[in-house]
């Protein structure tokens, strides 16, 4: 009898090990299934964001071949751009067979940054006062033989900005310091009030775009000032790259963030998914203190 009673345990355990096998064998089939789901759904996205660069790249070079052809100003291009009108732009250079039709019909919707800032990058060094409204002013060193840039004294450079639309607007500009005590301000103020709507301090010794928003009533004038605010005698900041733009979210609930820098207009995607943007986000832009990163990063746009 005991003997008889091992060999029925061992029986029973042998259809135990049967039956846990199948049941490992269909979960791990049932995994492999929905891995390969995630998978083409990856695939998928990725699809989706290259042809987004693709057809973003296709619209920025066929801007660049009309203006080389055409010039850039008075013509229906710039007319275009001036109006904000995305779709007008898109169907000129289709029209002018600088991109494929596809770009300008097909799903992705696109629309026109605009940077309200006069000389955003020092480009122009000759010193002239633009007067009140038009470029900036201040103590800077003019005819300085710094190719593309200014060498600014302890007070700074100031431009006025007059504002005609009642909205959201989005500050942004690229420093970077020579040491861990160079420092670069900007400083927005709106109208006559005391207390600046925008306070950005750049800090970094590594390249990096800042930036901050604020809310304007129109009409009004904006006065944006930068200066170099180390600590330390000698100190040196380079600035670059500095942008105005009117905010329009793509979406309820999103916050606003800097779009790719232009120095008068430029055409980006009014949606876009996550997975490029947010990698080239946190490596190039500053997040402003208390925010979070995690509600701008499907924003950038190359």
């Amino acid at each position: 009898m005991p003997a008889y009673r091992i060999i029925i345990i061992i029986m029973k355990s042998k259809k135990g090990y049967i039956l846990l096998g199948l049941l490992l064998f269909f979960t791990v089939l049932g995994l492999s299934s929905s891995v390969a789901v995630l998978e083409q759904d990856t695939r998928l996205k990725r699809f989706r964001e290259q042809d987004l660069k693709l057809n973003l790249d296709a619209l920025r070079r066929g801007i660049d071949l009309y203006r080389y052809k055409y010039g850039s100003t008075g013509t229906a291009l710039e007319t275009a751009m001036n109006a904000g009108n995305a779709t007008e732009v898109a169907n000129i250079l289709a029209a002018e067979s600088f991109i494929r039709a596809r770009v300008a019909t097909g799903s992705m919707q696109w629309k026109v940054v605009q940077n309200l800032i006069a000389n955003p990058s020092f480009e122009e060094d000759s010193g002239v006062d633009y007067g009140v409204i038009g470029g900036w002013r201040g103590n800077f060193t003019a005819n300085d033989d710094v190719p593309d840039g200014w060498k600014l004294t302890s007070e700074g450079a100031e431009q006025k900005i007059a504002i005609a639309n009642t909205s959201t607007y989005v500050v942004s500009f690229w420093a970077r310091c020579d040491s861990a005590t160079a420092k670069a301000r900007l400083r927005v103020w709106r109208n006559a009030e005391a207390i600046p709507v925008a306070d950005i301090t750049a800090s970094s010794t590594e390249w990096k775009r800042y930036f901050g928003s604020f809310a304007v009533t129109a009409p009004s004038t904006l006065t944006m000032s930068i200066v170099q605010a180390g600590a330390v005698s000698g100190d040196t900041v380079y600035i670059d790259g500095l942008m105005l733009e009117k905010w329009t979210p793509p979406a309820a609930g999103v916050l606003p963030v800097a779009s790719a820098w232009t120095e008068k207009s430029i055409v980006i995607p009014s949606q876009a998914v996550s997975a490029l943007q947010e990698r080239q986000f946190l490596n190039e832009l500053t997040v402003p203190d208390g925010s979070d990163p995690s509600s701008f990063t499907w924003w950038f746009q190359w």
